[in-house]
Parts: structure tokens; C-alpha cells; sequence
């Protein structure tokens, strides 16, 4: 057997079937590593959808004196700016 025809045998059945047990979790060493993070949603047509969460790097604030007090930073920002970077974190999804 040629390398290709092992790969195209390896996706000759895509689907995996997982069984929930009597506490209602789910195993396969293949699918989930341990300690990684999932987020489970139901489809409107009955299907579940997994997606692997992803840890990122948070943007932060370094602080400022004024007037021997700390304080966050010197910006100010719009609800536009803040509710379209809400939306943005949503659609990415």
C-alpha cells in the first residue's frame, strides 16, 4: 500500500460516536486532552457543537500615579467602541 492510500483510508469513516456516561461526560483520548477547555453549544437542527477554547494573551493596564494614588489608565473610551469590540469577541466565535 502507497502512503496516500493509507491516509485515504484513515478519513474513510469521519464520524466519531461518543457516549455520554451516568454523570454525563464524555471520553476520547483522541478528541480531548487533559486539562484542555471546551465550549458545548446545542444546534438548532439537534447537533452539539465542541470548540476547543483557546487561552490568549489579555491586553493590560499599567497603572499611574495621581496625587500618590494609583489610578488606570488616561483613556477614555465610547459605548460604540466598547459594544462593537463585544460584538467582534462574539462573532469570532
Amino acid at each position: 500500500m502507497t502512503p496516500l492510500e493509507c491516509d485515504r483510508q484513515m478519513w474513510d469513516y469521519p464520524n466519531v460516536k461518543l457516549v455520554a456516561d451516568n454523570r454525563g461526560r464524555l471520553t476520547s483520548s483522541d478528541l480531548f486532552q487533559p486539562g484542555a477547555a471546551f465550549d458545548a453549544s446545542p444546534q438548532p437542527d439537534g447537533s452539539i457543537r465542541v470548540i476547543r477554547l483557546e487561552e490568549r494573551e489579555v491586553p493590560t493596564v499599567r497603572p499611574r500615579r495621581v496625587n500618590g494614588r494609583l489610578r488606570g489608565a488616561d483613556v477614555k473610551i465610547s459605548r460604540q467602541v466598547i459594544a462593537a469590540a463585544i460584538r467582534a469577541g462574539r462573532d469570532e466565535r
